[in-house]
């Protein structure tokens, strides 16, 4: 009886031996490779999308200053329209239709690159500082 209890020891510990090595062996040339891949997709799917939101963050920051740029156009533009007819009107009031009151006041430049006064240019100027200042605190807002 003790030989055959020595020799299914033997197939058991044998057995066992094999199954351990199976294990392993699938550990280390299955799980461990396909797991490696899996956080390598990851990693990746992970960059893609910082980048993603990196460049949406860029161009919204982008689409802002060009607003801020247009907005500061359109006002600097306005502003001397409207400053050029101001004075216009003034000096028409003053003179009358005289053609000597156009010599000694030349019609102001009511284009949209003029020559504003220095407070005024200076005030339109901190506008656009300002929404400058803002497109980029929400564009740093937006990655956070």
């Amino acid at each position: 009886m003790a030989g055959r209890a020595d020799g299914f020891l033997k197939i058991s510990l044998g057995l066992a031996f094999l199954v351990a090595a199976g294990s392993a062996g699938y550990h280390y040339a299955v799980y461990i490779p396909t797991r490696d891949a899996q956080l390598d997709s990851e990693r990746r799917l992970e960059k893609a999308h910082a980048e993603f939101a990196r460049k949406s963050s860029q161009a919204a920051y982008e689409t802002c200053v060009a607003q801020v740029d247009e907005n500061y156009n359109a006002t600097w533009a306005s502003t001397c329209k409207s400053l050029a007819e101001r004075t216009r009107s003034l000096f028409r009031a003053a003179c009358g239709a005289a053609e000597s009151c156009e010599k000694i006041f030349p019609a102001l430049d009511t284009g949209p690159n003029c020559s504003l006064p220095t407070a005024v240019a200076s005030s339109i100027n901190s506008e656009l500082n300002r929404g400058k200042d803002r497109c980029l605190q929400e564009s740093e807002a937006g990655l956070q």
